[in-house]
């Protein structure tokens, strides 16, 4: 029920990308809350919890609940690595609405194992359930698209930092780009740009494990090599007028088909 796994973060939100796209996913209707009772739960109730002072239900909202909630029931395919979905889950709808979420969790082998029910405040079950929807659409079939992709360092030039032991991590959407990258003398680094095609204009700051911190702008192109690998060659130019050049090549895709 709990997987284990060591992941670069660009790699694990791939893979749980990819959990989503997998996992059956229902948008209940009607509103939910939680009800305090005694005795037996109510016949309504998804979930029974208790605390010192007796038991809460999660049941159906009439008109005078306090705090409605909106419910997506999430059903996982059993043998499937989720760990790490919950605080991802909540930490992108929390970005990108500004809503918290809660979940109840339960387990059901006959269905696959693992499943839960995330519960948002009814004013923002549109939004919170748009994020969930988005984030379950199919990866780019452009062989090209940097989204969640990890570049690793093939080539470089005297007045580069980065070394064959720095990795990149990038980001795609609707053309922004963006990339961490660490490794080497590189404690850490970070560029933003745009794309257009295959060129991508950004701009750089970093810090070494010295402490020093350097800035500079780049245009990268996006090239294939002789293996139908991805290449993204860097022209360089740091803010004190020293250019260069580097020649990054794409890890694997950097996400799950």
């Amino acid at each position: 029920m709990v997987s284990i796994s060591q992941e670069l973060p660009i790699e694990s939100e791939a893979r749980l990308r990819q959990v989503l796209r997998d996992t059956d996913i229902e948008h209940l209707p009607g509103d939910w809350c939680f009800r305090r009772f005694t005795g037996a739960p109510p016949p309504e109730a998804l979930a029974t919890v208790r605390d010192a002072d007796g038991w809460c239900a999660l049941t159906p909202a009439d008109g005078g609940a306090a705090e409605p909630f909106g419910l997506t029931l999430s059903t996982f395919p059993p043998g499937i690595d989720n760990s790490g979905y919950i605080g991802w889950v909540s930490t992108t709808v929390k970005e990108r609405t500004g809503s918290g979420v809660f979940v109840v969790c339960g387990d059901n082998p006959r269905r696959g194992g693992v499943f839960d029910y995330l519960g948002y405040p009814a004013e923002a079950a549109d939004a919170v359930r748009a994020v969930l929807d988005d984030l379950r659409r199919p990866p780019s079939q452009d062989g090209a698209d940097l989204d969640l992709r990890v570049f690793e360092v093939a080539e470089t030039s005297e007045a580069s930092a980065v070394s064959a032991d720095t990795r990149f991590e990038f980001r795609e959407r609707d053309g922004r780009v963006e990339a961490r990258y660490s490794g080497g003398t590189v404690d850490q680094g970070f560029l933003v740009g745009r794309r257009e095609d295959g060129r991508v204009s950004t701009a750089y700051t970093q810090m070494d494990t010295a402490g020093h911190a350097r800035t500079g702008t780049a245009v990268m192109r996006l090239t294939g090599d002789d293996g139908g690998g991805l290449l993204l060659v860097e022209d360089y130019t740091w803010s004190d007028g020293t250019a260069g050049r580097n020649v990054l090549r794409a890890v694997g895709r950097g996400r799950a088909r």
